[in-house]
């Protein structure tokens, strides 16, 4: 395993995804799609007592942010990516009771979030025209031999997001 460069917060059980092939300790299974490391040795979900927990990745914030507290029991799943130095996270594992309290509880207010999204994207819209032209109105105070379309240019690519 490398070592943890920039280690994750301990708030939990943590699983890591392995970059090698690695095996149980215990039961000597093999090669561990996830494993645990217990006094540095790694162990399988099933030995670490974790096997009953299904895999959720990442990218429905609102759906893993709900299975976690649908959940008892829960680990965050992490791997280490190598380009960055860093370990990341790819989801979390949870009880699949939990997991489908937590679809239910999404499904039944999927229209209002998704009526949060549309109005929020609006307003940061709203926002980012209203930054853009407060940028090129300091541009052109900073700078008065600045045309004013050139500011306008400037602020607009500045003001960028993302």
């Amino acid at each position: 395993m490398a070592p943890l460069a920039t280690p994750p917060p301990r708030t939990g059980l943590l699983v890591i995804q392995p970059l090698r092939r690695r095996h149980c300790a215990e039961c000597h299974a093999g090669p561990l799609q996830m494993l645990v490391l217990e006094d540095g040795a790694p162990r399988c979900l099933d030995c670490a007592d974790l096997g009953h927990l299904v895999f959720l990745p990442r990218g429905d914030t609102a759906l893993t942010r709900r299975s976690r507290e649908e959940s008892t029991l829960s680990a965050v799943v992490v791997r280490f990516n190598r380009r960055r130095g860093r370990y990341e996270r790819q989801g979390v594992l949870v009880e699949e009771t939990g997991l489908t309290r937590a679809e239910q509880r999404c499904l039944v207010d999927a229209e209002a979030r998704k009526r949060r999204r549309v109005r929020d994207a609006r307003r940061r819209a709203r926002e980012g025209v209203r930054f853009a032209e407060a940028f090129a109105a300091e541009i052109r105070r900073l700078f008065p031999g600045c045309p004013a379309g050139r500011a306008r240019e400037i602020a607009a690519h500045a003001s960028v997001r993302g």
